[in-house]
């Protein structure tokens, strides 16, 4: 494998971060993110099977990513999914993570941590039992607190994912707060953004960036940081001047495209390197015909460097069906 290659699109932005989604399987059905009655989900023979999960990310290792992250739908439905996570660490990255709802991550955290994932993402909208239920149609909050404890208990690092919404979460954005200084967590704040079933949750749950840490701020000193790492795309503070920090990812009030570093790889092999961009090149595909690794290499050239200055939720907010990109 070659080494110090890098990867970059059209505007000099450097591509080190891969996105890959293992399924579009979910055992939530949350509002924001798809319908009650659930979508039309992939056809399970042109899901990618793992072993083409693998040499496709030894591709784009090889070209210049440094970073996985493993998602769904949500990625702990999947079975044997640790074989993959395992197989994953193998590679000469500088982190690989997941994210997960949660609701299967107690009986997941140690063999996770003992796989090779360091970092575990949750996503989790409320801790009011109705809330919760509202929000996800289902009654597993519970399963989810077990798990976050036991991810903190198998040493993996933890960050709490909020889409923080009004009228809805709203009222908990400092409790969240609260919760991560006690567990020492991390946690983000992401502001909810439209679907192509429900265009209009924006403008009805719209809570955006300022009105979050205005809410912060009321019960807490909040220092913004100007420390962030290449290619972030959230905007860091902390509390005072501890070392606790929460990040808010603003893509609709203040988006963050021209710090964009990620490429995403759906569930069956499609390739999207903007989340409310088009799909690209079918790279499951390719390797049924026998694509050579010169071949496929040029093609993730190719759509790496289309990659769009900025996002265009404005008039393809259709495109994002979030279950089969992976967030």
């Amino acid at each position: 494998m070659e080494e110090n290659r890098k990867l970059q699109d059209g505007f000099g932005r450097t591509i080190d971060y891969l996105r890959i989604s293992v399924t579009d399987r979910c055992n939530l059905r949350c509002t924001y993110c798809m319908p009650e009655e659930g979508v039309g989900f992939i056809p399970h023979e042109e899901i990618l099977r793992y072993e083409e999960i693998i040499r496709l990310s030894e591709i784009f290792v090889g070209m210049g990513i440094r970073k996985i992250r493993v998602t769904g739908g949500e990625p702990l439905v999947r079975k044997n999914i640790l074989f993959l996570t395992k197989e994953l660490s193998a590679l000469p990255l500088d982190e690989l993570v997941i994210t997960t709802n949660g609701v299967l991550l107690e009986q997941y955290a140690e063999g996770l941590k003992k796989s090779g994932i360091r970092r575990v993402n949750v996503s989790l909208d409320s801790m009011n039992e109705k809330t919760f239920r509202s929000v996800t149609r289902r009654d597993r909050l519970a399963d989810v607190m077990r798990g976050i404890e036991a991810a903190r208990q198998a040493g993996l690092g933890l960050k709490i994912n909020v889409v923080a919404m009004r009228g809805i979460n709203d009222a908990e954005v400092t409790d969240f707060v609260r919760f991560a200084l006690e567990k020492k967590t991390g946690l983000r704040f992401i502001e909810v953004m439209p679907q192509y079933y429900d265009e209009e949750i924006v403008r009805k749950r719209f809570l955006g960036s300022e009105e979050i840490l205005a809410k912060i701020a009321a019960e807490y000193e909040v220092v913004p940081k100007d420390d962030v790492s290449e290619g972030s795309v959230e905007r860091l503070y902390s509390i005072g001047d501890g070392g606790f920090r929460f990040g808010v990812i603003s893509a609709i009030s203040d988006p963050f495209c021209k710090n964009c570093n990620r490429v995403r790889m759906m569930a069956n092999g499609v390739v999207k390197t903007c989340l409310f961009g088009p799909e690209g090149p079918n790279l499951k595909r390719m390797l049924l015909r026998g694509a050579e690794r010169g071949e496929i290499e040029r093609v993730i050239q190719r759509v790496v460097m289309e990659k769009p200055k900025k996002h265009t939720l404005d008039t393809n907010a259709g495109n994002l069906i979030m279950n089969r990109v992976g967030g």
